[in-house]
């Protein structure tokens, strides 16, 4: 059985924002980053990493409709200014540190860190004993 898991997070500027997802080897996650109305044209991406070493999953300049990058979707709805990344088919290995953000030039850009953990059959069985 395939779960899709939705979870909020706020970036807030100035404000380093934290929290915890757990998925399911093989299912999905939708994560959704609400940003300030002001930066509704900016590209918004989700790296994997620390802060001051992300390594890109996913960006896009693209408004109001979904970009897909392999196993990773977005979609920026400007209108709520929040964005949207799904993550599908996840791995064990996804498990980790990701940051969800808005591309701002010359400035740093704010972000939310989102702890991924993915359950494979093996932990949901030992944690259910």
């Amino acid at each position: 059985m395939k779960i899709i898991w939705t979870f909020t997070l706020m970036m807030i500027p100035g404000v380093v924002s934290s929290m915890s997802v757990t998925g399911y080897s093989g299912g999905g996650v939708n994560i959704t980053c609400k940003y300030d109305e002001g930066y509704t044209k900016n590209k918004k991406y989700f790296c994997k990493g620390q802060w001051s070493d992300c390594t890109d999953q996913i960006k896009t300049d693209i408004k109001d409709s979904w970009f897909n990058n392999g196993r990773f979707s977005l979609y920026d709805d400007t209108s709520s200014a929040v964005f949207t990344v799904t993550i599908r088919g996840l791995r064990e290995e996804d498990s980790g540190t990701y940051q969800c953000a808005v591309d701002i030039p010359k400035e740093k850009d704010p972000h939310t860190e989102v702890k991924l953990k993915v359950l494979t059959g093996e932990k949901l069985r030992s944690s259910n004993s």
